[in-house]
């Protein structure tokens, strides 16, 4: 694991997006394991460095399966809770139609079921010590950053460029409007690392990736 910030690791072995681990004490998170097919790696490199079995919690951004998809192999072998926004969790059951034509072709790549359930947020929550559940919605509805200290943890709510904050495309985003709030919400945090779910970690200063 890559050491980001006192506590902060970035997986090496998670597919299909950035993986992150928290420690706190004898506990451990794990934020969006990734795809399916990478998570007997996440499991070998949580073993490997000692953690497996502390894991308590996965915390996940939001349901694309690129970040939840190895949640339930994690949680079937650890017990975890796995935290979830609510607005996503019916994306996932299929009680809820996606945004846009491309999400719906994504909906036909299933998650798998998880063994414990999923415990949702609504944002506000403090799902695992020191971290907090901020509501980002418009990649998608139920949408989830998480902070920790002066991490910002973004999922998929915005990328960073050298230049600034920017958004995915529009058939990857369920409401324009609120990702672009999201976006600003997360500029004023006053972060100081900004962990995206795709591409390089950045330090941030006054909300503006640099290097």
């Amino acid at each position: 694991m890559e050491s980001i910030y006192p506590s902060v690791y970035r997986l090496q072995h998670s597919a299909g997006s950035n993986g992150y681990v928290v420690l706190d004490g004898g506990r451990v998170a794990v934020i969006d394991p990734g795809l399916p097919f990478g998570a007997d790696a996440v499991l070998r490199e949580l073993r490997s460095a000692a953690l497996l079995d502390k894991v308590t919690d996965v915390l996940v951004t939001h349901s694309d399966v690129d970040h939840i998809g190895a949640a339930p192999a994690l949680q079937a072998a650890t017990g975890a809770r796995v935290w979830l926004g609510r607005d996503d969790a019916g994306l996932l059951d299929g009680t809820r139609r996606a945004a846009t034509g491309f999400r719906r072709l994504l909906a036909f790549w299933p998650v798998s079921p998880f063994e414990h359930g999923l415990t949702l947020l609504d944002g506000g929550e403090e799902p695992f010590p020191g971290i907090k559940a901020l509501a980002t919605p418009g990649h998608t509805p139920g949408h989830m950053a998480f902070v920790f200290r002066e991490v910002v943890f973004a999922g998929d709510a915005v990328l960073g460029t050298p230049r600034g904050f920017r958004q995915l495309p529009g058939f990857l985003t369920s409401d324009r409007d609120q990702a672009l709030a999201s976006e600003r919400l997360i500029e004023g945090l006053g972060a100081r690392w900004f962990c995206p779910g795709h591409g390089r970690l950045r330090e941030l200063t006054s909300g503006v990736p640099r290097g």
